[in-house]
């Protein structure tokens, strides 16, 4: 089916590409056609729009518990309020922070803290186990150990841990 049958259809495109590529500047390429292709099929499906989408197997999105809350008392990265993290990023990847005895010290602490926690998340991880019980227990053993959640808040993400399940192949937010 050419665009522009798709377009009188309806079908809403990806990207919109009109002039460039090869041939001079005079329309698209055939890498750019295909890739427009593409994502005008994948638009037609509901990919990317929720209410189009037509889940293929007996999955499907479950409903959202509360974000849970931190104690005042816990330390907070700087995207706990809002989202954005505001740690300096390195100038390039070649620059390589040298970390002192003490850094080190608290990263082997930090690091043992987050097995403990990975550890009684994996063996929730069996059939009748919801991902939001699991992010349940994860919140609150980090909690315990007097830690932030990580993921929490960070860029918007609702939960304390990325979870999925069977043949969802990507992370998910914990329902």
């Amino acid at each position: 089916m050419s665009v522009l049958k798709m377009r009188e259809k309806g079908m809403k495109l990806g990207f919109l590409v009109t002039s460039g590529g090869a041939g001079g500047g005079k329309g698209l390429d055939g890498n750019v056609q295909r890739r427009r292709l593409c994502w005008t099929s994948m638009a037609a499906k509901g990919f990317g729009m929720r209410p189009r989408f037509k889940y293929t197997g007996k999955l499907q999105p479950g409903e959202l518990s509360p974000t849970r809350t931190v104690p005042k008392e816990i330390l907070r990265p700087s995207y706990a309020g809002d989202g954005i993290p505001r740690e300096p990023s390195p100038r390039a990847p070649w620059d390589i922070e040298v970390k002192s005895e003490a850094d080190i010290e608290a990263m082997k602490v930090s690091g043992r803290l987050a097995r403990e926690v990975l550890d009684i998340a994996g063996r929730m991880a069996k059939p009748g186990v919801s991902t939001d019980e699991i992010d349940a227990a994860v919140h609150e053993e980090s909690l315990k150990r007097h830690c932030y959640p990580s993921p929490l808040n960070y860029r918007g993400f609702p939960k304390s841990c990325c979870t999925s399940i069977n043949e969802v192949i990507c992370h998910g937010i914990p329902d």
